[in-house]
């Protein structure tokens, strides 16, 4: 390699991952002409103070969700229900017909599976005895 080094690196500078994402994103748009958008959803309590939420993305017609998180004292209250069903109306009105996430054999599997979504893959081995499932539910 004529002047290229390889390097890991434990801590690398923020701006530096961003440079991955940024010119990743960038190939991506060049090579379908559509842009993605960030979506976040947060759930807040009297004070203001996130209590919940989700975070994701919307792009080539696909909701993608990070993350959807509820702090536990509130969680079985149908809420997460409500924060994931703003979440799929934002993505459709932005276009989207499908969604997918990830959650782990410790998360949330079935409240995925009650909300319509099914598993695609699995991965197994996680943690030890743990599985990572990748779902999907058809938005229309």
């Amino acid at each position: 390699m004529h002047g290229y080094k390889i390097k890991v690196e434990e801590n690398a500078a923020p701006e530096d991952v961003q440079a991955l994402w940024r010119n990743l994103y960038e190939f991506n748009v060049a090579q379908t002409g559509q842009q993605g958008q960030f979506l976040s959803v947060f759930l807040r309590d009297d004070k203001g103070q996130i209590v919940g939420g989700a975070h994701g993305w919307t792009a080539f017609g696909w909701l993608h969700i990070d993350v959807l998180w509820l702090r536990e004292n509130i969680r079985r209250k149908g809420l997460g229900r409500q924060v994931l069903q703003a979440t799929e109306a934002e993505a459709k009105k932005r276009g989207c017909k499908f969604a997918e996430l990830e959650t782990f054999s410790f998360q949330a599997l079935e409240f995925y599976q009650k909300n319509g979504y099914v598993v695609f893959g699995e991965l197994d081995q996680i943690a030890g005895e743990h599985r990572w499932y990748f779902l999907k539910k058809n938005l229309s």
